[in-house]
């Protein structure tokens, strides 16, 4: 009788004691895919030569650089122009997070000075054929009572051979021209917003006239960006842009 009520009591404890659970294998579980993204960010490129209608006809050496950020958005954009011997033409913007620091510095400096002063335009990429010498510059348009109330300057270099124009806006667009003598014409007016003119959205799925009536859209399977340019001289280019 004894042997019995043990033997019912270890069935008892058994199938009344509450079920262990089991930890599931961290590796058997099903990993959760990411979402796949195509990273834009980088530097394309391109080069194409040209020929200016001359007597007789003369090459020339055009230069395109678009910068983008992670979703292929247009952040910096330069064309420029070589026409050995005759200097050329150059343009193009960038985009900065400090547009107001920079605005209200260049505004105070452009008061105390009028006639010409030294300012830190550090985002112009000048080539080789511009001289490399301290220059000065005066504003064009925009300036305000103070620099609080500025939002936006023109301003052109005061030398009288090559010329060189920048615009600086509170938003962080900062945009750019210079011309050696042979292209510059219009000095002490408004020649960069002949040449700067990119909408509202542009990327590398699409943009229009840029700088120069550049315009193009990208390859994404190739990674390439097929573009055109025209101006200044020359005729119409087409130009394959490369990361």
């Amino acid at each position: 009788m004894g042997a019995a009520a043990l033997l019912v009591a270890i069935v008892l404890f058994l199938t009344m004691r509450p079920a262990r659970s089991v930890r599931a294998d961290p590796a058997a579980r099903a990993a959760t895919p990411e979402p796949w993204t195509l990273d834009l960010t980088g530097s394309w490129r391109a080069k194409a030569t040209t020929t200016i209608a001359s007597s007789p006809p003369r090459p020339a050496l055009r230069e395109v650089v678009l910068e983008t950020d992670a979703s292929g958005n247009l952040v910096a954009v330069s064309a420029v122009l070589t026409d050995p011997g005759r200097g050329g033409a150059g343009a193009g913007y960038v985009t900065v997070p400090d547009g107001r620091r920079r605005i209200q510095e260049i505004s105070q400096a452009l008061s105390t000075a009028p006639d010409g002063a030294a300012l830190a335009l550090d985002f112009i990429p000048l080539p080789g054929w511009v001289p490399r010498r301290e220059r000065l510059w005066r504003g064009l348009e925009g300036m305000r009572h103070t620099p609080e109330e500025t939002t936006y300057l023109l301003v052109e270099s005061v030398e009288r051979d090559y010329l060189i124009q920048a615009g600086v806006n509170a938003s962080g667009f900062l945009s750019y021209v210079y011309l050696s003598p042979e292209y510059a014409s219009g000095r002490g007016t408004d020649v960069l917003s002949r040449v700067i003119h990119p909408g509202s959205e542009n990327s590398l799925r699409g943009f229009r006239n840029v700088v120069w009536d550049l315009s193009g859209a990208a390859d994404f399977v190739g990674l390439q960006i097929h573009a055109s340019i025209s101006e200044p001289a020359g005729a119409l280019d087409r130009l394959v842009l490369r990361r």
